[in-house]
Protein backbone atom coordinates (compact mmCIF):
# COMPACT_ATOMS: atom_id res chain seq x y z
CA UNK A 1 0.00 0.00 0.00
CA UNK A 2 1.30 3.44 -0.92
CA UNK A 3 1.72 5.72 2.08
CA UNK A 4 1.65 9.53 2.24
CA UNK A 5 2.92 11.43 5.27
CA UNK A 6 1.56 14.97 5.52
CA UNK A 7 3.52 17.15 7.90
CA UNK A 8 1.28 20.20 7.84
CA UNK A 9 -2.43 20.88 8.34
CA UNK A 10 -4.17 20.47 4.97
CA UNK A 11 -7.51 22.04 5.89
CA UNK A 12 -6.55 25.65 6.61
CA UNK A 13 -7.51 28.80 4.79
CA UNK A 14 -7.77 32.42 5.95
CA UNK A 15 -11.23 33.79 6.68
CA UNK A 16 -11.57 35.29 3.21
CA UNK A 17 -14.44 34.19 1.02
CA UNK A 18 -12.96 34.63 -2.43
CA UNK A 19 -13.01 32.13 -5.27
CA UNK A 20 -9.23 31.98 -5.62
CA UNK A 21 -8.67 31.56 -1.89
CA UNK A 22 -11.20 28.76 -1.54
CA UNK A 23 -9.87 26.88 -4.56
CA UNK A 24 -6.31 27.18 -3.24
CA UNK A 25 -7.53 25.88 0.11
CA UNK A 26 -9.32 22.89 -1.40
CA UNK A 27 -6.46 21.94 -3.71
CA UNK A 28 -4.16 21.78 -0.68
CA UNK A 29 -6.21 18.74 0.29
CA UNK A 30 -4.25 16.41 -1.96
CA UNK A 31 -6.67 13.44 -1.92
CA UNK A 32 -9.64 15.52 -3.13
CA UNK A 33 -7.55 17.12 -5.85
CA UNK A 34 -6.16 13.75 -6.96
CA UNK A 35 -9.71 12.43 -7.28
CA UNK A 36 -10.75 15.54 -9.21
CA UNK A 37 -7.87 15.07 -11.66
CA UNK A 38 -8.95 11.47 -12.32
CA UNK A 39 -12.51 12.63 -12.93
CA UNK A 40 -11.19 15.11 -15.48
CA UNK A 41 -9.50 12.30 -17.41
CA UNK A 42 -12.82 10.58 -18.10
CA UNK A 43 -15.42 11.38 -20.73
CA UNK A 44 -18.30 10.88 -18.31
CA UNK A 45 -21.01 13.52 -17.70
CA UNK A 46 -19.86 16.09 -15.15
CA UNK A 47 -22.28 15.19 -12.37
CA UNK A 48 -20.88 14.62 -8.86
CA UNK A 49 -22.22 13.77 -5.40
CA UNK A 50 -20.54 14.52 -2.07
CA UNK A 51 -21.65 12.29 0.82
CA UNK A 52 -20.92 14.30 3.94
CA UNK A 53 -20.85 17.65 2.18
CA UNK A 54 -21.22 20.01 5.13
CA UNK A 55 -18.67 22.37 6.62
CA UNK A 56 -17.22 25.84 6.17
CA UNK A 57 -15.33 25.08 2.95
CA UNK A 58 -17.15 22.41 0.90
CA UNK A 59 -14.89 20.47 -1.50
CA UNK A 60 -17.69 20.53 -4.07
CA UNK A 61 -16.61 24.12 -4.75
CA UNK A 62 -13.65 22.81 -6.75
CA UNK A 63 -15.96 20.80 -8.99
CA UNK A 64 -18.49 23.63 -9.26
CA UNK A 65 -15.95 26.10 -10.64
CA UNK A 66 -14.85 23.53 -13.22
CA UNK A 67 -18.33 23.21 -14.66
CA UNK A 68 -19.65 20.17 -12.80
CA UNK A 69 -23.28 19.72 -11.79
CA UNK A 70 -22.85 19.34 -8.04
CA UNK A 71 -24.99 17.71 -5.37
CA UNK A 72 -24.27 16.96 -1.73
CA UNK A 73 -25.90 15.38 1.28
CA UNK A 74 -25.18 16.14 4.94
CA UNK A 75 -26.78 14.54 8.00
CA UNK A 76 -25.74 17.23 10.50
CA UNK A 77 -27.92 20.34 10.50
CA UNK A 78 -25.07 22.36 12.05
CA UNK A 79 -22.61 21.41 9.30
CA UNK A 80 -25.25 21.97 6.64
CA UNK A 81 -25.84 25.50 7.90
CA UNK A 82 -22.11 26.24 7.59
CA UNK A 83 -22.20 25.15 3.96
CA UNK A 84 -25.33 27.16 3.24
CA UNK A 85 -23.65 30.24 4.73
CA UNK A 86 -20.62 29.65 2.49
CA UNK A 87 -22.84 29.38 -0.59
CA UNK A 88 -24.73 32.57 0.24
CA UNK A 89 -21.53 34.55 0.77
CA UNK A 90 -20.09 33.31 -2.53
CA UNK A 91 -23.28 33.48 -4.55
CA UNK A 92 -23.08 29.85 -5.66
CA UNK A 93 -25.44 26.90 -5.56
CA UNK A 94 -23.92 23.53 -4.72
CA UNK A 95 -27.29 21.78 -4.21
CA UNK A 96 -26.49 20.41 -0.75
CA UNK A 97 -29.40 19.12 1.31
CA UNK A 98 -29.92 17.33 4.59
CA UNK A 99 -29.93 13.58 4.02
CA UNK A 100 -28.30 10.34 5.14
CA UNK A 101 -25.71 8.48 3.05
CA UNK A 102 -27.26 5.25 4.29
CA UNK A 103 -30.35 6.26 2.29
CA UNK A 104 -29.14 8.46 -0.56
CA UNK A 105 -32.19 10.30 -1.96
CA UNK A 106 -31.33 9.92 -5.63
CA UNK A 107 -32.32 7.40 -8.30
CA UNK A 108 -30.11 4.56 -9.47
CA UNK A 109 -27.21 5.58 -11.71
CA UNK A 110 -27.69 9.32 -11.10
CA UNK A 111 -24.01 10.28 -10.91
CA UNK A 112 -20.72 9.82 -12.73
CA UNK A 113 -18.70 10.60 -9.60
CA UNK A 114 -19.26 10.32 -5.85
CA UNK A 115 -17.05 10.83 -2.82
CA UNK A 116 -17.17 10.55 0.96
CA UNK A 117 -14.09 12.43 2.13
CA UNK A 118 -13.37 11.83 5.84
CA UNK A 119 -17.04 11.23 6.56
CA UNK A 120 -18.03 7.56 6.22
CA UNK A 121 -16.09 6.47 9.32
CA UNK A 122 -18.51 8.45 11.50
CA UNK A 123 -20.87 5.49 10.96
CA UNK A 124 -20.91 2.04 12.57
CA UNK A 125 -19.27 -0.71 10.52
CA UNK A 126 -22.60 -2.26 9.48
CA UNK A 127 -23.79 1.13 8.27
CA UNK A 128 -20.60 1.75 6.32
CA UNK A 129 -21.46 -1.33 4.28
CA UNK A 130 -24.95 0.10 3.69
CA UNK A 131 -23.57 3.50 2.66
CA UNK A 132 -21.12 1.88 0.26
CA UNK A 133 -23.99 -0.08 -1.33
CA UNK A 134 -25.84 3.20 -1.75
CA UNK A 135 -22.83 4.86 -3.39
CA UNK A 136 -22.58 1.92 -5.77
CA UNK A 137 -26.30 2.18 -6.55
CA UNK A 138 -26.26 5.87 -7.54
CA UNK A 139 -23.12 5.61 -9.70
CA UNK A 140 -23.33 4.86 -13.39
CA UNK A 141 -21.27 1.95 -14.75
CA UNK A 142 -17.59 3.03 -14.99
CA UNK A 143 -18.36 5.88 -12.57
CA UNK A 144 -15.67 6.77 -10.02
CA UNK A 145 -15.87 6.97 -6.24
CA UNK A 146 -13.45 8.23 -3.60
CA UNK A 147 -13.91 7.11 0.00
CA UNK A 148 -11.79 7.73 3.11
CA UNK A 149 -11.62 5.23 5.99
CA UNK A 150 -10.00 5.66 9.41
CA UNK A 151 -6.99 3.46 10.11
CA UNK A 152 -6.45 1.49 13.32
CA UNK A 153 -3.03 3.17 13.38
CA UNK A 154 -4.62 6.51 14.23
CA UNK A 155 -3.37 7.74 17.60
CA UNK A 156 -6.78 8.97 18.76
CA UNK A 157 -10.02 7.09 19.37
CA UNK A 158 -13.16 9.18 18.90
CA UNK A 159 -16.31 8.34 20.85
CA UNK A 160 -19.56 10.31 20.85
CA UNK A 161 -20.43 11.80 24.22
CA UNK A 162 -23.89 13.06 23.26
CA UNK A 163 -26.77 10.60 23.09
CA UNK A 164 -28.42 12.48 20.22
CA UNK A 165 -25.24 12.12 18.14
CA UNK A 166 -25.19 8.39 18.86
CA UNK A 167 -28.82 8.11 17.87
CA UNK A 168 -28.35 10.15 14.69
CA UNK A 169 -25.34 8.17 13.48
CA UNK A 170 -26.25 4.80 14.98
CA UNK A 171 -22.76 4.48 16.42
CA UNK A 172 -20.84 5.06 19.64
CA UNK A 173 -17.86 6.53 17.79
CA UNK A 174 -15.62 6.37 14.75
CA UNK A 175 -15.05 3.05 12.98
CA UNK A 176 -11.43 2.03 12.37
CA UNK A 177 -10.07 -0.43 9.79
CA UNK A 178 -6.93 -2.43 9.13
CA UNK A 179 -5.01 -1.48 5.99
CA UNK A 180 -6.79 -3.67 3.42
CA UNK A 181 -9.95 -4.37 5.38
CA UNK A 182 -12.15 -1.89 3.43
CA UNK A 183 -11.61 -4.01 0.30
CA UNK A 184 -14.74 -5.91 1.34
CA UNK A 185 -16.88 -2.87 0.47
CA UNK A 186 -15.66 -2.79 -3.13
CA UNK A 187 -16.89 -6.10 -4.54
CA UNK A 188 -18.72 -4.29 -7.35
CA UNK A 189 -15.83 -1.94 -8.04
CA UNK A 190 -12.38 -2.06 -9.55
CA UNK A 191 -10.00 -0.55 -7.01
CA UNK A 192 -7.78 1.96 -8.80
CA UNK A 193 -5.91 3.42 -5.81
CA UNK A 194 -5.47 2.51 -2.17
CA UNK A 195 -3.30 4.89 -0.16
CA UNK A 196 -2.51 5.22 3.50
CA UNK A 197 -2.33 8.86 4.51
CA UNK A 198 -0.68 10.06 7.74
CA UNK A 199 -1.17 13.56 9.08
CA UNK A 200 1.08 14.34 12.04
CA UNK A 201 -0.34 16.59 14.73
CA UNK A 202 0.89 18.65 17.67
CA UNK A 203 -1.86 19.70 20.08
CA UNK A 204 -0.96 21.40 23.37
CA UNK A 205 2.51 19.90 23.20
CA UNK A 206 1.26 16.37 22.57
CA UNK A 207 2.33 14.70 19.34
CA UNK A 208 -0.06 12.42 17.52
CA UNK A 209 -1.09 11.28 14.09
CA UNK A 210 -4.28 11.07 12.09
CA UNK A 211 -4.19 8.07 9.79
CA UNK A 212 -6.55 7.50 6.87
CA UNK A 213 -6.97 4.91 4.14
CA UNK A 214 -8.04 6.51 0.86
CA UNK A 215 -9.70 4.47 -1.90
CA UNK A 216 -10.49 5.45 -5.46
CA UNK A 217 -12.51 2.86 -7.36
CA UNK A 218 -14.43 2.42 -10.61
CA UNK A 219 -17.92 0.92 -10.59
CA UNK A 220 -18.07 -2.23 -12.72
Amino acid sequence: MECWIILHPVWFVPEIYQKETVIDYITQSTPIYEFFKLCELTFLPKRVLDCGAGGKYPPLTLFFYQGYETYGIEISQKQLEKTQSFCRKNGIGLNISRADMRRIPFADQSFSFAFAYESIFFLAERDIATAMSEIERVLIPTGLCFVTFKSVDDSKRITYSKSDTRALLGSKGFTYHEDDQPDIYFEKFEILQRKKRIRKTLVKGVRGKRVYIDYIARRT
